[in-house]
Formats: structure tokens, sequence, C-alpha cells
């Protein structure tokens, strides 16, 4: 007597009609947490003291997954630098002062920050470092300074003989306190005596 095939119940399809997945489910994309774990390594050792081994431990990433993506440091922290780029410039508001103290307080805590590590390491990489220093200087340094320039122009004027001072005043100040002299910075301090400078310029350039 031929064998009958057992009758398919229910809602269930035949197992050869079931889609197949075929190997491992992929990964959730880890590159945010890959490039924050960098930026915050990158202020709490500084450049030179950074590993991509210690990137890995602290995204929860293998250290395989970010050779495929970034082969060098240089790199990973470049792209880092890429990534966070964008946040750090403060809202234009109707107060051109205050404006431009957020925009000093901003430049004072990314060039310190709590670890105060970023600039010291920044700065050793520039001579050896192309690709860093090419990204620092045009998508961190290149917009502060224009920024600055168009808060300090609606304060002085665009043709006061001082704006070309005044927009790097600050960074080379915190430069050479921070770095040369090993100063600490205290922020509301130093830049309400910049803020004084800055509008007594303006007093004084003012036509009676």
């Amino acid at each position: 007597m031929p064998r009958q095939s057992r009758p398919v119940t229910g809602d269930a399809a035949p197992v050869s009609d079931r889609p197949r997945v075929m190997g491992r489910p992929r990964a959730a994309d880890r590159t945010p947490a890959i490039l924050e774990a960098a930026k915050d390594l990158l202020s709490d050792v500084g450049y030179d003291r950074l590993r991509i081994q210690d990137v890995a431990d602290r995204a929860g990433a293998g250290l395989a997954t970010l050779y495929r993506r970034w082969p060098t440091k240089q790199a990973l922290v470049a792209d880092a630098i890429r990534y966070y780029a964008d946040g750090l410039l403060s809202p234009i508001e109707d107060d051109p002062e205050a404006d431009l103290m957020a925009l000093f307080r901003i430049t004072i805590d990314k060039m310190c920050g709590e670890g105060g590590e970023v600039l010291p390491g920044l700065i050793a990489a520039f001579r050896t470092e192309p690709e860093v220093a090419e990204v620092v200087r045009d998508r961190v340094v290149a917009p502060a300074r224009e920024r600055a320039r168009a808060d300090l122009s609606r304060i002085l004027g665009a043709d006061n003989p001082f704006l070309d001072l005044l927009v790097d005043l600050v960074p080379a100040l915190v430069l050479f306190r921070k770095v040369l002299i090993s100063e600490v910075v205290v922020v509301d301090e130093f830049l309400g005596s910049v803020i004084d400078l800055i509008t007594t310029l303006a007093r004084a350039s003012t036509p009676v």
C-alpha cells in the first residue's frame, strides 16, 4: 500500500516554501560608538597615548572590526574629528557679545577639556601626521576662526584694524598658557578680560 504524505494543517507553509536565512544576522552598526570612544579617549589620554585597542574596548567592538574600517590610528582619529566637528560651534543668537563668549567658551573647553590632553597631543601630531593636521585645520580651526570673525565684525565693524589679531587672540593665549607654561585657564575670569578688551576697542573705534 503506497505511503501517504501527511497533510499540511492550519496556516503553516511547507518547509520548502519558507524563506531561508543564510549566514549570521548582521550586527548593528558600531560606527557611532567607535567614533564616540575615540573622541573621549582623545580627551582623556591625548592623541599620542591613544591606542586602537583601547578604543575597541571602550566601544565594545572587536579589534578586527576597527582595523577593517580604519587601518591606522590617524584615519580613526581623523574620522572621529570629522564626525563631531559640526557640533563644536554654538548657535548664533541676537547678541554678538554673548555669541562670541559662547564660541570662546567652547574653544577653551575643547582645547583644554576636563582631561586637558586634546591640545598638547594634537599639536605634537601636526608635524608628523598630515592627515590629522589637515582635518583639524579644515573642520575645526577654519570654521571657528570664520565664526569669530563674524561675531567680532558685528561688535567692532568689518573694517576694524585689529580684527585679524582678535580672531586668534583667545586660541593663541590658551595655547601659550596651557601648553608652554602649564597654567590653568580660569575660564570666566579669562573670557571676561577678553570681552572687556574687545568692548573697549569697540568704544574707541566709534566716531565721536
